[in-house]
């Protein structure tokens, strides 16, 4: 057989031919819709709806840590080892002359200096002539007068130590800055007493006397134009200059508490943890005896005036009282204002958190029992009902988002007359509260762990007894 492959002419075979099927795209022009729409929302999510707004930076208060013992109790050795050269003593029984003590503390960065506040009843006060001691060194004490001219409770180891100590004083320099009420028949008479004291124990006055009145006078002006006059006698006195560093200093760090056992949380409590449920004695001003009320009945029958009276059981406590002794009344504040603050932060108000002071060595590690939830802050320990004070105003400037609201902040906060009187019209006078502020000013919204730290304390009302058993 031959190998050969005959070799057919291709005319003579017929060609018949075959359709090739397309090929099959992989995705049809609806698809390709579809992604290009969830492509677009993954973008918008990513980089503007799940965009947080940007904070404002604070600075955080800096502090030197103690070269010396932790629980040394000497207070000048606290502000040697911490660089300080300001000490602030204040004697309060609501709360006010406590708030401006700090706010004097933090004012003394602007010039260069560093303060500390001090509770005179946690402090051995001889050592107030050691003071010369520290280069440049200043005490200023902010006393209220409570009753019938006596010292604040937290004052009164204070008022006796002057009334029967023959410390020789020369050397240190002080200010006095008196908290009363000009209706009393002892009108600012702790204040006074101090001043005058400690001139006969040989100290030098930095500025005469002033005081504020806590009526018939916007107490916060008062305070104002007094700082106004007493910092630049301070520069005038030590030879030191304004540092124009006016920037927000944050006292306190937040931690967010997420799993911490329920036991552990503040609900409420004044002081000691868990009292609502098991009360110890020994009770005091610092671990009050929570007696329920028993009756409560409306003595007025009609008419706009109310008289309460009022029983309270305090049976087991074993407490003892006069006629003219005090009770003290806890109040809590209207959930509605509370929930309109976290509305209009949109924050979850159950959220557990704590501030810490980031000076270690200060007498107070927290501004109020931590942790607890917001709601507990802002329901139980914060005053939320009166009107801001300006250094608060002052602080939420930069949380202002739109410039307008940011200048109008600005101009009411500033140091001038058109300041104090703007402040005067829009806040004293229209009795304007802190949810009042943010409603009014849409763009406003600070950080609720700092707008916590700024506000004051929520304070006991005191009622005179009027019978005993």
């Amino acid at each position: 057989m031959s190998d050969e492959v005959p070799n057919i002419p291709m005319t003579d075979v017929p060609v018949t031919e075959v359709p090739v099927p397309e090929e099959e795209a992989w995705f049809s022009t609806l698809d390709l819709l579809i992604l290009s729409m969830l492509a677009g929302f993954a973008v918008y999510w990513l980089f503007f709806k799940n965009k947080k707004q940007e904070q404002p930076v604070f600075k955080k208060l800096v502090v030197q840590p103690m070269a010396g013992k932790i629980d040394d109790p000497s207070f000048i050795n606290k502000m040697k080892n911490s660089k300080r050269n300001v000490i602030v003593f204040y004697g309060s029984q609501t709360g006010t002359a406590e708030e401006f003590a700090g706010r004097l503390a933090k004012d003394s960065i602007m010039y260069g200096m560093k303060g500390m506040v001090a509770d005179p009843e946690e402090c051995e006060l001889y050592e107030l002539s050691r003071l010369s001691e520290i280069d440049n060194a200043l005490a200023l004490f902010c006393m209220a007068t409570y009753g019938e001219g006596d010292p604040t409770d937290n004052a009164q180891d204070f008022y006796e130590w002057l009334q029967s100590g023959d410390t020789d004083l020369s050397g240190v320099k002080f200010a006095v800055f008196a908290l009363g009420n000009k209706t009393y028949e002892h009108y600012n008479a702790m204040g006074k007493y101090v001043d005058k004291r400690l001139e006969e124990l040989a100290a030098h006055v930095c500025l005469n006397l002033e005081w504020v009145m806590m009526t018939l006078s916007n107490i916060e002006e008062d305070f104002v134009n007094w700082r106004e006059k007493f910092w630049p006698a301070v520069c005038e006195h030590f030879g030191v200059e304004a540092t124009g560093d006016q920037g927000s200093v944050r006292q306190y760090s937040v931690t967010i508490n997420e799993d911490i056992p329920k036991e552990k949380i503040y609900t409420g409590e004044i002081a000691r943890l868990g009292s609502f449920i098991n009360q110890k004695l020994p009770y005091d001003a610092k671990n009050p005896y929570l007696a329920p009320v028993r009756v409560n009945r409306e003595l007025h029958k009609g008419g706009d005036r109310s008289c309460l009276h009022i029983e309270f059981d305090i049976t087991g406590s074993k407490i003892r009282y006069e006629a003219g002794d005090h009770v003290a009344v806890y109040p809590v504040n209207e959930s509605e204002i509370v929930e309109g603050i976290g509305k209009r932060l949109e924050v979850d108000l159950d959220t557990i958190f704590t501030l810490t002071n980031v000076d270690e060595e200060a007498n107070k590690k927290h501004p109020f029992p931590c942790p607890c939830s917001y709601r507990t802050a802002l329901s139980h320990y914060l005053d939320v009902t009166n009107p801001p004070r300006v250094l608060l105003l002052k602080e939420m400037v930069e949380y202002a988002r739109e410039e307008k609201d940011k200048e109008f902040l600005a101009k009411m906060t500033a140091s001038t007359a058109e300041g104090k009187q703007l402040y005067n019209d829009w806040i004293i006078k229209d009795h304007r509260n802190i949810l009042a502020v943010l409603e009014d000013l849409p763009s406003l919204k600070p950080a609720i762990d700092h707008l916590c730290e700024l506000l004051p304390k929520l304070q006991a009302r005191y009622y005179s007894i009027s019978s005993s058993p």
